[in-house]
C-alpha cells in the first residue's frame, strides 16, 4: 500500500492545550506509521506518515489529520505528499469542488 506525508507548519498551541495534543490527535483520526517534529526555519514542522490505497483516500485522511490538529494549534500551511523511493513527491491541492 502506497506512504503518504502530511506536513504541517505548528506556529501556536491553542490556550489551555498542551504540544503533546498536536500527535495525539493526528493520531485518534488515522494509523500512522511514523511522526517526525522538526525545526525548519525556525518554526516547527511536523509530518505525519499514513498509509492509504490510493490518492484520494490519502487526501481525505490529509483533511482528517489536518482539521483533528487544527483543534489544539494553529497551522498556517500544510502540504501533502506521496512517499516514492524514500522521497515526498508533493500533490497539488485540489481545485475547489464549488467550481
Amino acid at each position: 500500500m502506497p506512504s503518504y506525508r502530511t506536513v504541517m507548519t505548528i506556529t501556536t498551541v491553542v490556550p489551555g492545550r498542551r504540544p503533546e495534543e498536536v500527535e495525539h490527535r493526528a493520531r485518534s483520526v488515522a494509523h500512522l506509521e511514523a511522526w517526525d517534529i522538526a525545526i525548519v526555519s525556525a518554526q516547527p514542522r511536523v509530518t505525519a506518515r499514513f498509509t492509504a490505497s490510493d490518492e484520494e483516500e490519502a487526501r481525505a485522511i490529509h483533511e482528517r489529520i489536518l482539521r483533528a490538529v487544527t483543534e489544539v494549534a494553529d497551522v498556517p500551511r500544510s502540504r501533502l505528499a506521496a512517499v516514492i523511493g524514500g522521497r515526498s513527491r508533493y500533490l497539488t491541492p485540489w481545485a475547489s469542488r464549488d467550481s
